[in-house]
Protein backbone atom coordinates (compact mmCIF):
# COMPACT_ATOMS: atom_id res chain seq x y z
CA UNK A 1 0.00 0.00 0.00
CA UNK A 2 2.13 2.81 -1.27
CA UNK A 3 0.17 6.47 -0.76
CA UNK A 4 -2.16 7.02 2.36
CA UNK A 5 -4.51 9.56 1.79
CA UNK A 6 -5.24 10.21 5.25
CA UNK A 7 -1.69 10.68 6.64
CA UNK A 8 -1.45 13.92 8.16
CA UNK A 9 0.47 15.39 5.12
CA UNK A 10 -2.11 14.02 2.89
CA UNK A 11 -5.65 14.37 4.33
CA UNK A 12 -7.37 18.07 4.42
CA UNK A 13 -9.48 16.99 7.81
CA UNK A 14 -10.14 14.01 9.73
CA UNK A 15 -12.32 14.43 12.18
CA UNK A 16 -14.44 11.35 14.91
CA UNK A 17 -18.02 11.23 16.47
CA UNK A 18 -15.61 10.64 20.35
CA UNK A 19 -12.32 9.96 21.49
CA UNK A 20 -11.07 8.62 24.76
CA UNK A 21 -8.44 11.34 25.94
CA UNK A 22 -5.90 8.67 26.25
CA UNK A 23 -6.63 6.99 23.08
CA UNK A 24 -6.96 10.12 20.54
CA UNK A 25 -7.87 9.50 16.65
CA UNK A 26 -4.83 10.68 15.69
CA UNK A 27 -3.02 7.44 16.86
CA UNK A 28 -4.75 5.74 13.68
CA UNK A 29 -2.45 7.48 11.41
CA UNK A 30 0.53 5.98 9.85
CA UNK A 31 3.15 7.69 11.98
CA UNK A 32 2.01 6.23 14.88
CA UNK A 33 3.25 2.63 16.51
CA UNK A 34 -0.32 0.19 16.19
CA UNK A 35 -0.57 -0.56 19.74
CA UNK A 36 -1.04 3.57 20.08
CA UNK A 37 -4.77 2.83 19.32
CA UNK A 38 -7.94 4.84 19.25
CA UNK A 39 -11.04 4.38 21.39
CA UNK A 40 -14.29 5.54 21.28
CA UNK A 41 -15.84 7.08 24.08
CA UNK A 42 -19.60 6.93 23.07
CA UNK A 43 -21.53 9.18 20.63
CA UNK A 44 -25.31 10.07 21.43
CA UNK A 45 -27.54 12.01 18.65
CA UNK A 46 -30.39 13.70 20.61
CA UNK A 47 -32.79 14.92 18.34
CA UNK A 48 -36.56 16.10 18.90
CA UNK A 49 -37.71 12.97 18.39
CA UNK A 50 -35.32 11.11 21.22
CA UNK A 51 -35.18 14.29 23.90
CA UNK A 52 -37.55 13.42 26.11
CA UNK A 53 -37.31 11.80 29.60
CA UNK A 54 -40.66 10.94 31.62
CA UNK A 55 -40.70 9.98 35.40
CA UNK A 56 -42.27 10.09 38.22
CA UNK A 57 -41.97 10.83 41.84
CA UNK A 58 -45.32 10.81 42.53
CA UNK A 59 -47.84 7.76 41.39
CA UNK A 60 -49.78 9.35 38.44
CA UNK A 61 -47.78 13.11 38.11
CA UNK A 62 -45.74 12.63 35.38
CA UNK A 63 -42.40 15.04 35.41
CA UNK A 64 -40.86 16.03 32.14
CA UNK A 65 -36.62 15.89 31.20
CA UNK A 66 -36.25 17.95 28.07
CA UNK A 67 -32.97 17.24 27.23
CA UNK A 68 -31.13 19.90 24.92
CA UNK A 69 -31.13 18.38 21.08
CA UNK A 70 -27.73 18.25 19.66
CA UNK A 71 -25.23 15.50 19.60
CA UNK A 72 -22.58 14.21 22.79
CA UNK A 73 -19.21 13.25 22.02
CA UNK A 74 -19.20 11.15 25.35
CA UNK A 75 -21.36 9.08 27.56
CA UNK A 76 -20.25 11.38 30.25
CA UNK A 77 -21.71 14.51 28.74
CA UNK A 78 -25.11 12.60 27.67
CA UNK A 79 -25.03 11.24 31.47
CA UNK A 80 -24.19 14.86 33.12
CA UNK A 81 -27.52 16.65 30.36
CA UNK A 82 -30.11 13.71 31.62
CA UNK A 83 -28.69 14.44 35.32
CA UNK A 84 -28.96 18.40 35.21
CA UNK A 85 -32.49 17.86 33.20
CA UNK A 86 -34.06 15.80 35.62
CA UNK A 87 -33.05 17.37 38.80
CA UNK A 88 -33.98 20.76 37.18
CA UNK A 89 -37.35 19.31 36.39
CA UNK A 90 -40.26 21.39 36.90
CA UNK A 91 -41.37 20.25 40.36
CA UNK A 92 -38.65 17.76 40.88
CA UNK A 93 -37.51 17.47 44.28
CA UNK A 94 -35.20 14.07 44.17
CA UNK A 95 -31.75 14.16 43.46
CA UNK A 96 -30.59 11.32 40.61
CA UNK A 97 -27.46 9.77 40.12
CA UNK A 98 -27.11 8.30 36.28
CA UNK A 99 -24.03 6.04 35.55
CA UNK A 100 -22.88 3.15 33.20
CA UNK A 101 -21.79 0.52 35.54
CA UNK A 102 -18.24 -0.50 35.53
CA UNK A 103 -18.57 -4.10 34.53
CA UNK A 104 -21.15 -3.88 32.12
CA UNK A 105 -21.69 -0.54 30.96
CA UNK A 106 -24.98 -0.67 30.99
CA UNK A 107 -26.51 2.77 32.01
CA UNK A 108 -28.17 2.87 35.55
CA UNK A 109 -30.82 5.38 36.88
CA UNK A 110 -31.05 6.12 40.86
CA UNK A 111 -32.86 8.45 42.78
CA UNK A 112 -32.53 9.75 46.34
CA UNK A 113 -36.27 9.09 47.07
CA UNK A 114 -36.80 12.31 48.86
CA UNK A 115 -39.06 14.13 46.48
CA UNK A 116 -43.09 13.66 46.29
CA UNK A 117 -44.37 10.45 47.93
CA UNK A 118 -40.76 8.95 47.86
CA UNK A 119 -41.42 7.13 44.74
CA UNK A 120 -39.35 7.01 41.55
CA UNK A 121 -40.83 5.82 38.00
CA UNK A 122 -39.17 5.77 34.55
CA UNK A 123 -42.15 5.92 32.32
CA UNK A 124 -39.99 4.11 29.32
CA UNK A 125 -43.52 3.73 27.45
CA UNK A 126 -43.91 7.48 26.69
CA UNK A 127 -40.44 7.39 25.52
CA UNK A 128 -40.01 4.68 23.62
CA UNK A 129 -37.00 6.25 21.14
CA UNK A 130 -35.02 7.18 24.28
CA UNK A 131 -35.61 4.04 25.97
CA UNK A 132 -34.39 1.97 22.92
CA UNK A 133 -31.45 4.22 22.27
CA UNK A 134 -30.44 3.83 25.63
CA UNK A 135 -30.84 0.17 26.43
CA UNK A 136 -33.85 0.00 28.45
CA UNK A 137 -36.81 -2.09 26.96
CA UNK A 138 -40.37 -0.15 26.76
CA UNK A 139 -42.58 -1.41 29.89
CA UNK A 140 -42.16 1.27 32.32
CA UNK A 141 -39.31 0.98 35.44
CA UNK A 142 -41.41 1.18 38.66
CA UNK A 143 -41.60 0.23 42.10
CA UNK A 144 -37.90 0.64 43.01
CA UNK A 145 -35.16 3.60 43.34
CA UNK A 146 -32.69 2.26 41.36
CA UNK A 147 -33.20 1.07 37.61
CA UNK A 148 -30.44 -0.92 35.07
CA UNK A 149 -30.85 -1.33 31.33
CA UNK A 150 -31.80 -4.20 30.08
CA UNK A 151 -29.31 -4.52 27.43
CA UNK A 152 -25.90 -2.50 26.74
CA UNK A 153 -25.70 0.42 24.62
CA UNK A 154 -22.85 2.58 23.88
CA UNK A 155 -23.35 5.23 21.58
CA UNK A 156 -26.03 6.18 18.62
CA UNK A 157 -23.64 5.19 16.44
CA UNK A 158 -19.78 5.74 15.99
CA UNK A 159 -17.77 7.17 12.73
CA UNK A 160 -14.59 8.52 11.59
CA UNK A 161 -14.69 11.14 8.85
CA UNK A 162 -12.57 12.62 5.90
CA UNK A 163 -12.15 15.25 4.18
CA UNK A 164 -9.02 14.97 0.95
CA UNK A 165 -10.01 18.45 0.39
CA UNK A 166 -10.09 17.30 -3.74
CA UNK A 167 -12.20 14.62 -5.06
CA UNK A 168 -10.61 10.96 -4.70
CA UNK A 169 -10.82 7.71 -5.65
CA UNK A 170 -8.68 5.65 -3.41
CA UNK A 171 -8.26 1.98 -4.41
CA UNK A 172 -7.93 0.17 -0.99
CA UNK A 173 -9.12 0.26 2.53
CA UNK A 174 -7.85 -1.24 5.53
CA UNK A 175 -8.50 -1.64 9.28
CA UNK A 176 -6.42 -3.63 12.02
CA UNK A 177 -6.44 -3.61 15.82
CA UNK A 178 -2.93 -3.37 17.64
CA UNK A 179 -0.45 -7.14 17.06
CA UNK A 180 -1.38 -10.02 18.92
CA UNK A 181 -5.26 -9.31 19.83
CA UNK A 182 -8.38 -9.42 17.95
CA UNK A 183 -10.39 -6.75 16.65
CA UNK A 184 -11.91 -4.64 19.49
CA UNK A 185 -14.89 -4.28 17.29
CA UNK A 186 -18.09 -7.16 18.00
CA UNK A 187 -18.40 -9.75 14.88
CA UNK A 188 -21.99 -8.44 15.25
CA UNK A 189 -21.24 -5.11 14.41
CA UNK A 190 -22.11 -3.73 11.00
CA UNK A 191 -19.02 -1.78 9.41
CA UNK A 192 -20.06 0.82 6.27
CA UNK A 193 -17.24 2.73 4.40
CA UNK A 194 -18.91 5.59 2.53
CA UNK A 195 -18.35 8.83 0.77
CA UNK A 196 -19.82 11.71 -0.56
CA UNK A 197 -19.54 14.68 -2.76
CA UNK A 198 -20.79 17.16 0.25
CA UNK A 199 -20.35 16.19 3.95
CA UNK A 200 -23.46 14.75 4.70
CA UNK A 201 -24.70 11.05 4.93
CA UNK A 202 -28.22 10.33 4.81
CA UNK A 203 -27.69 8.70 1.19
CA UNK A 204 -23.65 8.72 0.20
CA UNK A 205 -22.83 8.18 -3.25
CA UNK A 206 -20.95 5.15 -2.52
CA UNK A 207 -21.54 2.85 0.09
CA UNK A 208 -20.17 -0.55 0.99
CA UNK A 209 -20.70 -3.07 3.64
CA UNK A 210 -17.53 -4.54 5.15
CA UNK A 211 -16.96 -7.86 5.41
CA UNK A 212 -15.52 -8.45 9.05
CA UNK A 213 -12.63 -10.36 10.53
CA UNK A 214 -10.71 -10.43 13.69
CA UNK A 215 -7.84 -9.85 12.14
CA UNK A 216 -8.02 -7.24 9.62
CA UNK A 217 -10.64 -5.89 7.35
CA UNK A 218 -10.07 -4.58 3.96
CA UNK A 219 -11.87 -3.28 1.02
CA UNK A 220 -9.65 -3.61 -2.39
CA UNK A 221 -10.68 -2.69 -5.72
CA UNK A 222 -7.83 -2.36 -8.85
CA UNK A 223 -10.33 0.04 -10.70
CA UNK A 224 -11.08 2.31 -7.27
CA UNK A 225 -13.68 1.60 -4.70
CA UNK A 226 -16.34 3.78 -6.42
CA UNK A 227 -16.94 4.65 -10.35
CA UNK A 228 -16.19 8.29 -9.57
CA UNK A 229 -13.88 10.27 -7.45
CA UNK A 230 -15.69 11.99 -3.92
CA UNK A 231 -14.12 14.69 -2.07
CA UNK A 232 -15.75 13.03 1.72
CA UNK A 233 -15.38 9.53 2.90
CA UNK A 234 -16.17 8.04 6.16
CA UNK A 235 -16.25 4.69 8.02
CA UNK A 236 -19.53 3.97 9.97
CA UNK A 237 -19.29 1.76 13.22
CA UNK A 238 -22.70 0.38 14.58
CA UNK A 239 -21.23 -1.76 17.11
CA UNK A 240 -23.69 -0.53 19.96
CA UNK A 241 -23.04 -3.57 22.55
CA UNK A 242 -19.60 -4.52 22.62
CA UNK A 243 -18.59 -5.83 25.57
CA UNK A 244 -15.35 -4.16 25.66
CA UNK A 245 -17.30 -1.23 26.47
CA UNK A 246 -15.51 0.91 23.36
CA UNK A 247 -14.48 0.12 19.74
CA UNK A 248 -10.74 0.08 19.08
CA UNK A 249 -8.69 0.60 15.86
CA UNK A 250 -4.97 0.42 15.76
CA UNK A 251 -4.22 1.83 12.57
CA UNK A 252 -5.86 2.37 8.88
CA UNK A 253 -5.29 2.78 5.33
CA UNK A 254 -7.45 4.22 2.71
CA UNK A 255 -5.58 5.57 -0.29
CA UNK A 256 -3.25 3.53 -3.84
CA UNK A 257 -1.60 0.58 -3.96
CA UNK A 258 1.39 -0.96 -5.72
CA UNK A 259 1.20 -4.34 -7.74
CA UNK A 260 3.46 -4.80 -10.35
CA UNK A 261 2.55 -6.15 -14.16
CA UNK A 262 5.44 -8.35 -14.95
CA UNK A 263 8.18 -7.71 -12.11
CA UNK A 264 6.41 -10.37 -9.05
CA UNK A 265 7.97 -11.55 -5.81
CA UNK A 266 8.83 -15.00 -6.04
CA UNK A 267 8.10 -18.68 -4.03
CA UNK A 268 9.37 -19.82 -2.16
CA UNK A 269 7.48 -16.90 0.34
CA UNK A 270 9.73 -16.54 3.42
CA UNK A 271 8.96 -15.80 6.60
CA UNK A 272 9.82 -16.10 10.41
CA UNK A 273 8.59 -15.70 13.80
CA UNK A 274 10.04 -13.35 16.07
CA UNK A 275 9.93 -13.74 19.46
CA UNK A 276 12.25 -11.41 21.76
CA UNK A 277 10.77 -12.89 25.48
CA UNK A 278 13.89 -13.37 27.75
CA UNK A 279 14.07 -16.54 29.93
CA UNK A 280 16.41 -17.35 32.39
CA UNK A 281 17.04 -20.93 33.88
CA UNK A 282 17.60 -21.47 37.99
CA UNK A 283 20.15 -23.39 39.77
CA UNK A 284 17.31 -25.56 40.32
CA UNK A 285 16.60 -26.13 36.77
CA UNK A 286 13.23 -23.91 35.93
CA UNK A 287 13.15 -21.73 33.51
CA UNK A 288 11.66 -17.92 33.87
CA UNK A 289 10.31 -16.04 30.93
CA UNK A 290 9.63 -12.45 30.81
CA UNK A 291 6.46 -12.20 28.18
CA UNK A 292 6.69 -10.07 25.08
CA UNK A 293 4.85 -9.43 22.02
CA UNK A 294 5.39 -11.75 19.37
CA UNK A 295 5.53 -10.27 15.40
CA UNK A 296 6.57 -11.83 12.32
CA UNK A 297 9.26 -11.21 9.65
CA UNK A 298 9.69 -11.72 5.81
CA UNK A 299 11.86 -11.43 3.07
CA UNK A 300 10.65 -10.62 -0.44
CA UNK A 301 12.71 -11.69 -3.59
CA UNK A 302 11.32 -9.27 -6.84
CA UNK A 303 11.94 -10.98 -10.62
CA UNK A 304 11.08 -9.43 -13.81
CA UNK A 305 10.31 -5.94 -12.69
CA UNK A 306 10.48 -3.67 -15.44
CA UNK A 307 12.10 -0.15 -15.56
CA UNK A 308 9.17 1.60 -14.57
CA UNK A 309 8.31 -1.49 -11.60
CA UNK A 310 11.28 -0.63 -10.19
CA UNK A 311 11.45 3.30 -9.95
CA UNK A 312 8.11 2.50 -8.30
CA UNK A 313 9.32 0.96 -5.84
CA UNK A 314 12.69 2.97 -6.06
CA UNK A 315 9.90 5.96 -5.06
CA UNK A 316 8.57 4.12 -2.23
CA UNK A 317 11.49 3.48 -0.06
CA UNK A 318 12.37 7.14 -0.68
CA UNK A 319 8.57 8.20 0.98
CA UNK A 320 8.69 5.39 3.81
CA UNK A 321 13.04 4.56 4.32
CA UNK A 322 13.25 2.50 6.80
CA UNK A 323 11.39 5.02 9.84
CA UNK A 324 7.66 4.44 8.12
CA UNK A 325 5.56 1.63 8.31
CA UNK A 326 3.35 0.83 5.98
CA UNK A 327 0.69 -2.09 5.00
CA UNK A 328 1.19 -4.90 2.79
CA UNK A 329 -1.16 -7.28 1.41
CA UNK A 330 0.45 -10.87 0.31
CA UNK A 331 -2.01 -12.57 -0.64
CA UNK A 332 -5.17 -10.49 -2.12
CA UNK A 333 -6.37 -13.32 -4.25
CA UNK A 334 -5.96 -16.17 -1.58
CA UNK A 335 -3.67 -18.15 -3.60
CA UNK A 336 -1.52 -19.78 -0.39
CA UNK A 337 -4.02 -18.54 2.99
CA UNK A 338 -7.70 -19.03 3.93
CA UNK A 339 -8.99 -15.66 3.24
CA UNK A 340 -6.83 -12.53 1.96
CA UNK A 341 -6.79 -10.92 5.59
CA UNK A 342 -4.80 -13.38 6.90
CA UNK A 343 -1.32 -11.89 5.48
CA UNK A 344 -2.18 -7.93 5.99
CA UNK A 345 0.64 -6.91 7.83
CA UNK A 346 1.43 -3.83 8.95
CA UNK A 347 5.47 -3.05 8.30
CA UNK A 348 8.96 -1.48 8.06
CA UNK A 349 11.77 -1.76 6.06
CA UNK A 350 14.84 -4.04 8.04
CA UNK A 351 16.93 -2.11 6.05
CA UNK A 352 17.38 -0.58 2.68
CA UNK A 353 16.37 -2.87 -0.33
CA UNK A 354 19.26 -4.31 -2.70
CA UNK A 355 18.51 -4.63 -6.71
CA UNK A 356 20.57 -5.81 -9.65
CA UNK A 357 19.96 -4.78 -13.05
CA UNK A 358 19.88 -8.46 -14.81
CA UNK A 359 19.94 -7.58 -18.17
CA UNK A 360 18.57 -4.42 -19.94
CA UNK A 361 15.40 -3.73 -18.74
CA UNK A 362 14.91 -6.52 -16.51
CA UNK A 363 15.72 -6.01 -12.58
CA UNK A 364 15.11 -7.97 -9.65
CA UNK A 365 14.96 -7.13 -5.96
CA UNK A 366 15.28 -8.16 -2.27
CA UNK A 367 13.65 -6.59 0.53
CA UNK A 368 13.40 -7.64 4.46
CA UNK A 369 10.53 -6.49 6.53
CA UNK A 370 9.85 -6.31 9.86
CA UNK A 371 5.79 -6.70 11.27
CA UNK A 372 5.42 -3.51 13.68
CA UNK A 373 3.96 -3.92 17.23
Amino acid sequence: MKTNFLAADVVSNATVSSEQSAFLAENLYNAQRRSKVWRSDGYWEITTGNNVLTFQETSGVDLTAALTVGTYASSDLLIAEIKSKMDGAVAAASTYTIVQEADTFRFKFTSNGVGGTGLFTLRWSLNTTLAAQMGFDTPDDTGALTYTADTLRLATEEWIKWDMGISTNPQAFIMIGPRNEPLKIAPSSVLKLQANETDAWSSPSYETTLTYNGRAIIEIDTAGLHTEALRYWRLEIDDLNNPQGFVELGACFLGDYFEGTRGKPQFPFRGGYVDRSPSVTSEGGQVFSDIREKTEKFQLEWFGLTVAEKEDLDTFFDDFGVSQPFFIVFDSETAFSSSSNYYVRYCKFSGAPNYQLVSPGNYQMSMELLEQL
